[in-house]
């Protein structure tokens, strides 16, 4: 598949990096020198340097022969009309990262469909997805149902002193807790565990159940504790804040703090049932008259990474039991994993993440998947006479980047062991290390 990619920020670096990895035939084009020499010394990719609203700068970037054009620049009105070139000049998909979600609705998303424009993301709108379903399950680092919520993905960090920490694999019942442990996160690296690797205190833990498990004793068994949130409070009143305030009003009691006082009238207008408070987030004094000791929740959002990373310390440290950051630098994030923050949320990466998937989506038959920073997770359909439905799991010899995480047979989810015997129509979940779904495809075709 031939991709164009138009863009040379973190959100169209990133993508291009995890495509490179995917054999794809990725050209990135754009106006920063510097940043398209390194993709091209150090990726398997091209590079056009050139300006992606120009026509012909467009065309000799390959826009007419390409099967996907992406257009992610920083900005809203460039994606759209280059997008829209694209498609004009003979692209056969194109897609256009957005600011403003209301082209999101129906009626107008139609409209640039008719010109152009095939698809649109828009990156608060995931972002905001993403905290509420935290805030629903604050135990959990991440958490993603597929298959109607047959099977369940999440992640988890294990706790010092945890009933799991110091577990050899092969030593894990995986029957009574009805889980299937499909990677493990340390030092910054994942790893597909296999029976002799040991869960450690302190692992970010990728797991997989059926439905309906015990959450308490998954709780327990990670050294995790129960809490339901009632009361959040939310530091920073952009676009963001308002994004998740549209998915979360009426669930929980929420206070807004921010400094600006236009943001905090337009907040006020805007969000009904909300408490806005305009005042310094940075004044510590301020935090505490306002009872921040006394919220379930922290969500920091406001336009500085620093100083998200800076606020949910502070209120870790006056006793907010749950702490969400939006982080944006990229060098920051795998350090303020480290800085006990819960979750992380970063809108290039789940904006990058987000058009891979759909991308693996499009090009792997019969395949729902879900990209994390170096890993994947798939749901694939076993084909009639396939590898995978020869013999039982145990017999296959998989590669060591994989691992059969859960099948769903009949709309049943259920957790794989060596004796499972995949058959023909299952749905199969597939954990596997990035730059192998591809290959992983061909044991189901």
């Amino acid at each position: 598949m031939k991709i164009l990619i138009a863009g040379t920020g973190d959100t169209a670096t990133h993508l291009a990096k995890m495509l490179s990895r995917e054999d794809q035939d990725v050209v990135v084009m754009g106006r920063d020198t510097n940043v398209l020499l390194e993709l091209d010394q150090r990726y398997n990719l091209l590079t056009y340097e050139g300006n992606p609203v120009v026509p012909s700068h467009l065309r000799q970037a390959g826009a007419s022969g390409c099967n996907l054009f992406i257009a992610v620049t920083p900005f809203e009105n460039h994606n759209l009309v280059s997008s829209e070139i694209a498609k004009w000049l003979g692209a056969q998909r194109t897609l256009a990262r957005i600011d403003n979600g209301e082209l999101l609705n129906e009626d107008i998303h139609d409209h640039f469909v008719n010109i152009g424009v095939d698809e649109m993301v828009y990156p608060e709108y995931l972002a905001s997805h993403e905290i509420n379903r935290a805030l629903e399950h604050p135990w959990l680092k991440a958490i993603y149902p597929l298959h109607s919520g047959a099977v369940t993905v999440g992640a988890v960090r294990v706790q010092p002193g945890a009933p799991i920490s110091g577990t050899v694999l092969r030593d894990f019942d995986k029957e009574h807790y009805k889980m299937h442990i499909c990677a493990i996160k340390r030092d910054g690296m994942t790893i597909i565990p296999g029976g002799n690797d040991t869960i450690e205190s302190y692992d970010i833990v990728y797991f997989t159940t059926a439905k309906n498990p015990d959450e308490h004793e998954i709780m327990h068994l990670f050294g995790k504790h129960g809490r339901q949130i009632k009361s959040v409070m939310i530091i920073g009143a952009g676009k963001m804040t308002e994004a998740v305030i549209n998915l979360i009003a009426g669930k929980y009691s929420v206070t807004v703090i921010e400094p600006d006082r236009s943001l905090c009238d337009k907040i006020a207008s805007r969000c009904d049932g909300v408490t806005v408070v305009c005042a310094d987030f940075r004044d510590v004094d301020i935090l505490r008259e306002e009872g921040i000791r006394n919220f379930d929740a922290l969500i920091s959002l406001s336009d500085s990474s620093e100083k998200n990373i800076v606020c949910s310390m502070v209120g870790r440290t006056l006793g907010v039991p749950f702490t969400i950051a939006q982080i944006e630098d990229i060098q920051y994030f795998s350090e303020a994993d480290d800085l006990n923050i819960d979750v992380v949320i970063n809108k290039k990466l789940l904006t990058s993440s987000t058009i891979y998937q759909m991308l693996l989506d499009s090009y792997i038959e019969s395949a729902r998947c879900l990209a994390f920073e170096d890993a994947e997770v798939a749901e694939i359909v076993a084909g009639e006479r396939s590898v995978i439905t020869r013999k039982p799991v145990r017999e296959l010899h998989l590669d060591k980047s994989m691992t059969i995480a859960a099948v769903i047979h009949n709309g049943v989810g259920r957790i794989v062991d060596g004796n499972t015997w995949i058959l023909p129509g299952d749905h199969v979940v597939v954990f596997c290390l990035r730059g192998h779904l591809k290959h992983i495809e061909k044991l189901f075709s």
